[in-house]
């Protein structure tokens, strides 16, 4: 008779593991790698409570299983209906806050699941939707009702869904979240100013080094002149070149 020997400590396998920990799971699918999955769930799934068991299940085995350096991202979907995305390894997936909210500390997190959309959605620490966050622009548009470039479409996410500081190109619902519409948004940026206060320039890391310096249009030897005059801070030396 023959069987099938499943190693159980490597990502491939992650599937199998998954499909017998989860009856709700009807297929998986693997990108190439290993590294991105699509889990479809059935019809009647409690949604939150699932999500919420997923991730502890994945947040445990990537830490054993998984590469520290590779980032790992799995869409829960159910039929067409994207349900969430859960990310490892990618601190920059999503923004986590804590406030007070509704009467009581809730750990929220702020996410743009479907990517670069400006539409984001309020999940709380039981993976259960609160809301939604949006920017009052049209993708396809400038604030001044101009039409974007394509080949300016990433500058534009950048410069303007990205940016939590301007309450005014921000909505929120249901209506009930409106009265913390600029408490999130405050709470978002404190977060995004945090991790850019902790970025430095590794000039000896030459990815490092080749990355900073195409996010800052930079030559590489002028990054290294910048570092040199302002020290390896991203902070520091975004303010020394905007002088």
């Amino acid at each position: 008779m023959e069987t099938n020997n499943i190693d159980l400590h490597h990502m491939e396998t992650l599937g199998h593991h998954l499909r017998a920990k989860f009856p709700e799971i009807n297929e998986i699918t693997a990108g190439t790698g290993f590294s991105w999955f699509i889990v479809y769930i059935n019809d009647m799934v409690n949604l939150a409570p699932f999500v919420k068991a997923l991730h502890e299940y994945l947040d445990s085995y990537i830490a054993e299983h998984g590469d520290p350096k590779e980032e790992y991202d799995f869409s829960v979907k159910r039929g067409n209906e994207l349900i969430d995305i859960l990310h490892y390894n990618n601190p920059d997936a999503a923004h986590l806050i804590t406030m007070e909210l509704f009467g009581r500390t809730q750990h929220l997190r702020v996410q743009d699941v479907m990517g670069a959309t400006g539409d984001y959605t309020i999940f709380n620490e039981d993976f259960e939707k609160l809301g939604y966050l949006s920017a009052g622009v049209s993708p396809a548009m400038n604030p001044d009702g101009s039409l974007v470039n394509p080949d300016d479409m990433d500058n534009f996410y950048d410069d303007v869904y990205a940016d939590f500081s301007d309450p005014a190109i921000w909505q929120i619902s249901p209506e009930e979240l409106k009265p913390y519409l600029n408490e999130i948004l405050e709470k978002v940026q404190e977060q995004i100013n945090s991790k850019s206060q902790s970025l430095e320039v590794n000039v000896d890391d030459p990815e490092d080094l080749a990355f900073w310096a195409k996010q800052f249009e930079l030559s590489e030897t002028d990054l290294r002149k910048a570092v040199l005059a302002a020290g390896k801070s991203i902070d520091d030396i975004t303010s020394y070149l905007q002088k």
